[in-house]
């Protein structure tokens, strides 16, 4: 009987010539203390860490950049892409089953809404999501601070994800709310878990012919950004969970490069 292997958010990578140890941690953008089971712990290997790596410069999170990509293009509202009976349907779904009003936030794109329908599923309990909270711990602490990707990428990507794809989806969502909220549920439920290779494939599989562009390429980017630091400086790298597994996952291209790559349980 094959042994299963354990589970795990946290893994350490030791360099392949210079024997430097780095950490990297998948993170989740919740606010729920829930999530927040291994904090603690993460702090301590931050604080053994040189330079703490984020998905983008976190302090760039509400820049002007980031915010008009998050928008609808020309101040546009939802109203303008669906037709009026879909979208007051839509609309009273949304706000019978998560409380949110698209007359109010029918500004942002979809794929913005949708993440705005998963924080409704759960508690506040922290000011600031999980990559925010360790971003401003690592500054605090006098780590040096850095995006894997830069901000102006971030957006370039988030431009490239068809708005057409993001309507449909956000439209399936109105149409049964209760499935959308098993889902997510399960995901959270994986991420407790620490059930990273599951989490990745559901993650894959709902980004469908996008997960080249939200995934893939950006995990190569993430991996060249580590592997410059990581040759003489100890790295933290804390980047989303979805990111690790799979043949084209961070764990495997670091392995590629010649990376020893443990798991911390």
């Amino acid at each position: 009987m094959k042994k299963r292997k354990k589970n795990t958010l946290l893994w350490k990578v030791i360099h392949r010539e210079t024997g430097f140890e780095s950490y990297v941690f998948g993170t989740i953008h919740l606010r729920d203390k829930r999530v927040y089971f291994r904090l603690e712990e993460v702090k301590d290997y931050i604080d053994k860490s040189d330079i703490f790596i984020a998905e983008y410069p976190l302090d760039d999170a509400g820049s002007g950049d980031i915010m008009e990509v998050l928008q609808l293009p020309e101040g546009k509202h939802l109203r303008s892409y669906i037709p009026t009976k879909k979208y007051e349907k839509l609309n009273k779904a949304i706000y019978k089953s998560f409380g949110i009003d698209l007359e109010r936030l029918g500004f942002f794109r979809p794929m913005v809404i949708e993440n705005m329908l998963t924080e409704s599923m759960f508690e506040n309990d922290y000011e600031f999501p999980m990559d925010i909270i360790l971003w401003n711990y690592a500054k605090d602490r006098g780590k040096i601070t850095i995006g894997a990707e830069t901000t102006k990428s971030q957006t370039k990507i988030m431009r490239r994800f068809p708005l057409k794809q993001q309507l449909k989806s956000l439209l399936d969502i109105g149409k049964n709310t209760k499935k959308y909220r098993r889902k997510i549920k399960k995901l959270i439920g994986l991420y407790e878990k620490q059930e990273v290779r599951e989490l990745h494939k559901k993650t894959i599989k709902s980004l469908g012919k996008m997960k080249d562009v939200l995934v893939h390429k950006r995990n190569e980017n993430i991996v060249e950004t580590f592997d410059t630091y990581a040759i003489e400086k100890k790295v933290f790298l804390a980047v989303g969970a979805g990111h690790f597994f799979g043949g084209k996952g961070i764990l495997k291209l670091l392995k590629s490069k010649g990376y020893k790559v443990k798991p911390v349980y």
